[in-house]
């Protein structure tokens, strides 16, 4: 009985509590490890889409390079794949929007790098010669004129039609390039909308705007959209596109098919066929129409080798103005108005100029060629022909005035080298002085301040003065420049702007250019030979209508010449957009720093008002006062703001003045640094006139051979010379 009392209670104990975890841990561990593998899965997403990006451009860019071993091979590009069985499907030249046939380019020995059906391909199918696709007689060599005066139609009945090469393809992709834009025509959805060659799209890895379509916007198939593509520049977007879309402009190509060295390497065997022909022709009519012929195309290449002289040294002398200008700009920040509005324009003077000589290179090479195949025509043709006759003397004195001409632009430049270097050693000891006369006004203030003391109450207040002053200066200087730069920049836009609208101009109409000018040309002519005031720059002005003039007579180098003022626009566009930025920049900087040196100004002022002066022990000696004084204050008003005018200048409430001591080194400084600039820009005209002044002279040492012997036989005829030509073009050139 005793045992069962002692047992019962110890039954009736409460059970010990569970150990582990509860349900709040669990769900916290859960919540830990999804975020966890959250974190690892949008990371994970994010290397994905980076990888993906960069094959699917690699795709493109494969494919590319495909088309482009396509096109030299067959001489056309491939049409689309309609039927996605990676066969290409010429029959409906409206098709111009499919896949890429992949497997016909292997079939050409292309490599597109991907599968049937996998990017999307618009090719240019137009109208007649628009037509990208097909091979057909595009091109002929050129040939001269009835009159054998011009050099530029392509040549007519007689020659053969069924020579297919890369050349025909490169005259239908110019054809294509000069042709007005129109709905019908492959284009990409740009602003504005542009032509294009061809163009490729990859879908990306999913249909983004979820119209059953992979491809999305205008790279589907959808609609009217059968001749446009999205514009290449158009960012993917996760919710609604994300195509890349890859471009083939018209030059581009022409570009990578080497489509101007192949057409000239032709042409100049069409020159010697037909100067051929022209020489049977004198043999036959008249002999002394040979010795004529020759004596008229050496004299042109005499002279045209005399405007390459005049025309380098002009280079020089507009490179060299356009240097010193620039910097002289920049020395004065901006308030040169007429450095900064001339710099922009002797810039341009010099880029033109060197199209001038490239134009007389080729013509001075041209008629060189002549002259020594007439040359030699006339002594095979007639025995009676004399070396005078065959090789006519040159004029000595043109000559000698075009050496003088550049030898004067390396004297010039060697004094404007000088000149410099002297303004730079004046400068620095001006600038030197103007520290040493801050310096001193510095200690003068301090001095008037602290009186019998060793410091004040306010010599912090000073210091900050002075930082923020220096600052200002600063920060000023670099927006004068930031704006003067802007100007300039905006100049040079609009400056390069204009030329490329002025060659777009001569390009749509040549031949009313070619008119126009030798009108404009003449009217200068009647006007210099009254010998007005004025005739040094109306000659100037008629060189460059001459010089105009050439390139209106030779499409491809006015292409050439539109081209390198299309890429100079864009580079000055580029350099407007960073002037820009920069500007915007130094403003915010400016103010700033206006508003920090009017605080302290007014900190310093008011401080001075009443301050206290200390020994080198920090002990009190006195106080000093401005308007606020006491009784035994020493007044320091009179001299304060003497000193304080002497270093800041009487404005100084608003802003410090840049001659006042305090900024006038950081003035001289900003002046010396353009200095050393404008050495540079004089050191590099001084060395690009000395290599000028060389390259005219071997010009001089070594004119065009005249090394004609032999007795007089049958030359080529002129059947033989076409052979010639026709199995040159049927071969592709002579590369």
């Amino acid at each position: 009985m005793l045992m069962t009392n002692l047992i019962a209670p110890r039954s009736c104990r409460a059970p010990s509590r569970s150990r582990g975890f509860g349900l709040l841990q669990v769900l916290l561990l859960i919540a830990v490890m999804a975020g966890l593998a959250a974190m690892g899965y949008l990371q994970w997403r994010e290397r994905t889409l980076v990888d993906s990006s960069r094959q699917e451009r690699q795709a493109l860019a494969q494919a590319d390079r495909a088309i482009i071993t396509f096109a030299t091979v067959m001489h056309r590009l491939p049409c689309a794949d309609t039927n996605r069985d990676g066969f290409e499907d010429c029959t409906v030249v409206a098709d111009q929007k499919g896949w890429l046939p992949s497997a016909s380019l292997r079939l050409a020995g292309a490599d597109p790098g991907v599968d049937v059906g996998q990017l999307r391909y618009l090719v240019q199918r137009g109208a007649d010669a628009n037509n990208l696709t097909v091979r057909t007689d595009a091109w002929r060599p050129l040939q001269y004129d009835e009159d054998g005066q011009t050099f530029f139609a392509m040549r007519a009945g007689g020659y053969p039609n069924d020579i297919l090469t890369l050349t025909d393809f490169c005259q239908r992709l110019e054809t294509a390039r000069t042709t007005p834009l129109s709905a019908t025509l492959a284009q990409v959805n740009a602003v504005p909308v542009r032509a294009v060659a061809y163009a490729l799209a990859h879908p990306g890895s999913n249909d983004a705007d979820g119209d059953g379509d992979l491809f999305d916007g205008a790279n589907s198939n959808a609609g009217t959209n059968t001749s446009r593509m999205e514009d290449p520049a158009r960012r993917p977007q996760l919710t609604n596109y994300n195509d890349i879309v890859f471009e083939r402009s018209f030059a581009s190509l022409q570009s990578d098919l080497q489509c101007r060295p192949l057409i000239n390497s032709i042409n100049t065997v069409a020159l010697g066929n037909d100067v051929v022909a022209q020489v049977a022709d004198m043999r036959d009519d008249n002999i002394e129409s040979a010795r004529r012929a020759v004596a008229f195309t050496t004299l042109a290449a005499v002279m045209t080798g005399l405007e390459i002289a005049l025309a380098v040294a002009e280079g020089i002398s507009d490179a060299g103005n356009a240097a010193a200008e620039w910097v002289g700009c920049a020395l004065s920040l901006g308030l040169a108005v007429n450095l900064c509005a001339a710099a922009p324009q002797h810039t341009v003077a010099a880029g033109l100029a060197g199209g001038v000589i490239y134009a007389n290179v080729a013509v001075v090479a041209l008629n060189a060629t002549a002259a020594g195949i007439a040359g030699s025509a006339l002594t095979l043709a007639d025995d009676a022909a004399t070396p005078e006759q065959v090789c006519p003397a040159r004029d000595q004195t043109l000559i000698n005035q075009a050496l003088a001409d550049a030898q004067t632009e390396v004297t010039n430049a060697i004094n404007a080298r000088i000149a410099v270097q002297t303004e730079i050693t004046n400068k620095t000891i001006e600038r030197n002085n103007a520290i040493a006369a801050r310096n001193t006004a510095v200690a003068l203030l301090r001095s008037v301040v602290r009186g019998p003391g060793s410091s004040s109450s306010i010599d912090t207040q000073m210091t900050t003065m002075f930082t923020a002053t220096g600052n200002w200066g600063n920060a000023s200087y670099s927006l004068d420049l930031a704006n003067s730069r802007l100007t300039q920049a905006t100049n040079e836009r609009n400056l390069w702007a204009a030329e490329v609208a002025k060659y777009d101009s001569m390009l749509a109409d040549t031949a009313g250019t070619i008119v126009r000018l030798t009108n404009e040309i003449a009217a200068l002519d009647a006007q210099i030979a009254t010998n007005p005031p004025n005739k040094a720059a109306l000659q100037d002005t008629r060189s460059g209508k001459a010089a105009e003039l050439r390139l209106a007579q030779d499409p491809a180098l006015l292409t050439s010449a539109r081209d390198d003022s299309v890429a100079s626009l864009a580079t000055a566009q580029a350099v407007l957009n960073t002037a820009t930025s920069t500007r915007n920049s130094a403003a915010s900087t400016f103010n700033t720093a206006r508003n920090n040196y009017q605080s302290a100004y007014a900190n310093l002022v008011n401080g001075a008002a009443r301050y206290t002066i200390y020994d080198s022990s920090g002990n009190v000696v006195g106080y000093g006062c401005t308007t606020a004084c006491v009784l035994g204050d020493i007044d320091v008003s009179s001299a304060f703001s003497s000193a304080f005018v002497d270093l800041f200048g009487y404005s100084a409430s608003t802003s410090p003045s840049i001659d006042a001591k305090y900024l006038k080194p950081v003035k001289l400084q900003k002046e010396l640094d353009a200095l050393n600039e404008k050495l540079v820009a004089a050191q590099k005209r001084e060395t690009k006139a000395l290599d000028q002044r060389d390259q005219v002279q071997q010009l001089i040492n070594n004119p065009a051979p005249c090394n004609v012997t032999g007795s007089a036989v049958i030359p080529m005829t002129p059947d033989q010379a076409e052979s010639i030509l026709v199995e040159v073009d049927r071969k592709g050139g002579t590369r």
